[in-house]
């Protein structure tokens, strides 16, 4: 369900760690948290294929800024593990992900992003269409009149 407040709809926040290569055990070893998906993105392009690691620290049925909260509450002791597996080529950060309604807004309190912030890795995004039943160029016409 979309949230009016946030803009959200079936967000998830996750730490991503990513590499070609990459062996879930050392990350997992590194961190001391299970994965809860590994996948292997750009398999078709063998010189490209990359391997990512994914962790949730929260169900989905909560909203986005506590998942945030949880997670960035689990990782912060873990500061420097996240610093060295960067340093050792890892490519690390926290993802957002989730439908949003077309024209929406997405918002993440300041309080939200500075926990983030605190972790010294990159914020990102995914985020795709959830289809409202509006035409595509609804929202130019819109502001065009």
């Amino acid at each position: 369900m979309l949230s009016r407040k946030t803009g959200w709809e079936s967000a998830r926040a996750a730490l991503v760690v990513g590499k070609p290569g990459l062996r879930p055990q050392a990350v997992e070893a590194a961190l001391g948290l299970k994965g809860t998906t590994v996948n292997v993105l750009g398999a078709e392009e063998a010189a490209g294929t990359e391997t990512v690691w994914t962790y949730h620290a929260s169900r989905e049925s909560l909203g986005v800024e506590q998942q945030i909260a949880d997670l960035a509450g689990e990782l912060l002791p873990l500061v420097d593990a996240l610093k060295t597996l960067a340093n050792q080529g890892f490519r690390v950060r926290v993802d957002i992900s989730g439908f949003v309604k077309t024209n929406s807004p997405c918002k993440l309190e300041a309080s939200t992003i500075a926990l983030v912030a605190q972790l010294g890795i990159p914020l990102s995004f995914t985020t795709r269409v959830a289809r409202s039943g509006e035409s595509d160029s609804d929202w130019l016409d819109s502001i065009l009149g």
